[in-house]
């Protein structure tokens, strides 16, 4: 691989022990996959979850880095340290984790990383414009970031960015460059009503199509002019199902404008017709448990918006979630800020809600409460997870915003649609 001056002196050890370590790994992944040299990043999106002794020794003697912007990714495991107590969390969990996010957050410090502790940083500051190199964490964060925002990143691990915040490179090879960006895959909705499609929709719409396109990039032709928040729920469950990191939708996804642009005027490897019978398959996925008790209801995988706060906040009304159903609702603490100064967090607090700044899919350790057994969600990803990471302990069933707070203040499962 080709190293510039200044990339050379990083991987000799001219600027540290930690910088040469951070090199040195971002060249043998870059060696991995044949890439030629490094290229810039500008953005850097990285979990709070690194091996304490890695972070550690890649940040020995490094310092902040200012041209580029890096936050860091929400709480892992739904472990939230200012509120594992009010969600149940068990105390030994917790002390496991406080200890160690203790240890990191003092190196973040150091580093000038952006406590964040967000799944979707684009909302709070870190929004990278089309054509951005970036080094996110997070599958649906990178398949966001590729397919909405038009900036470019790979599926990486949090090693790679790591590595990335500390010396502001990675290599140029996969979806950083241009001919691996067209799509391959054509998808064409069939009989659809998308002016009556809930968000919910568009995630099982995602989720059905994901599966089918493994790991190729997505084109969806004939969709209306969707939101950020219904991208959001198409988006994420792709890499999910599946393993998609680009999904151009026509008339959206800044690089594909028309389908012959999409597809860099080759010809799709496969076409697929989604019709209803397919968005019905893909809720049926998580439509049943043993029991029509709902322990636990969850909002917030993706991180909620504060659309989606006011929206859950005018659900609940003046109402109490069920004597034994947990209210879980993740965000970032700057949209809840703003949903305080709204009235909204109140309301979800009075009726039994909980606010945090955790991954609600439990990545990777799932230490939900003992009585929790059956969860209700609108996120068909914290469902894919939840239902995996658990071995069949706990039941999710997935439903669209209303029928989850419904069945949070009644107790029992509600499927409205």
């Amino acid at each position: 691989m080709f190293l510039s001056k200044d990339e050379e002196r990083m991987f000799d050890g001219a600027y540290g022990t930690g910088v040469e370590k951070a090199m040195k790994l971002l060249v043998k992944y870059g060696e991995a996959f044949d890439a030629e040299r490094m290229v810039n990043v500008t953005s850097v999106h990285n979990m709070p979850l690194e091996p304490y002794k890695l972070l550690l020794e890649m940040t020995e003697g490094a310092k902040p880095n200012p041209n580029v912007l890096t936050t860091i990714h929400a709480f892992m495991s739904a472990f939230d340290p200012t509120c594992w107590k009010e969600m149940g969390i068990s105390e030994s969990f917790a002390e496991k984790e406080l200890d160690l996010f203790n240890k990191r957050l003092e190196i973040y410090k150091k580093m000038q990383w952006l406590q964040i502790f967000t799944c979707v940083p684009f909302l709070v500051g870190n929004l990278p414009k089309k054509g951005d190199i970036c080094s996110w964490i997070g599958s649906g964060l990178q398949i966001f970031c590729n397919s909405l925002l038009g900036a470019r990143t790979n599926r990486e691990g949090s090693t790679s960015t790591l590595a990335s915040a500390i010396t502001g490179k990675t290599p140029l090879t996969g979806l950083l460059e241009t001919q691996n960006r067209y799509g391959q895959i054509l998808v064409e909705p069939k009989g659809l009503d998308f002016k009556n499609f809930s968000n919910e929709d568009f995630g099982a719409f995602g989720y059905y199509i994901g599966a089918l396109a493994r790991n190729q990039n997505v084109v969806i032709n004939g969709m209306p002019n969707l939101s950020v928040e219904q991208c959001k729920f198409l988006f994420t469950p792709q890499p999910v199902s599946g393993a998609v990191g680009l999904c151009h939708v026509v008339g959206v996804t800044p690089e594909a404008p028309i389908v012959d642009q999409a597809f860099g005027d080759n010809i799709p490897e496969e076409r697929i017709t989604v019709d209803k019978k397919c968005i019905e398959e893909a809720w049926e996925a998580y439509s049943t448990a043993r029991s029509d008790k709902v322990d636990l209801v969850i909002f917030g995988c993706p991180h909620c918006s504060i659309s989606e706060i006011r929206n859950i906040a005018v659900l609940l009304g003046n109402t109490k979630t069920a004597r034994d159903t947990r209210l879980w609702l993740a965000t970032a603490d700057q949209i809840k800020l703003l949903a305080t100064r709204m009235g909204y967090t109140g309301i979800i607090e009075n009726a039994g809600g909980v606010f945090s700044s955790s991954c609600m899919a439990s990545i990777p350790e799932a230490p939900f409460p003992d009585d929790i057994e059956v969860i209700a969600t609108n996120s068909i990803k914290a469902a894919h997870y939840i239902t995996r990471l658990t071995k069949g302990k706990i039941d999710v069933l997935y439903g669209t915003m209303k029928d989850c707070v419904a069945s949070a203040i009644s107790g029992k499962w509600v499927h409205l649609k």
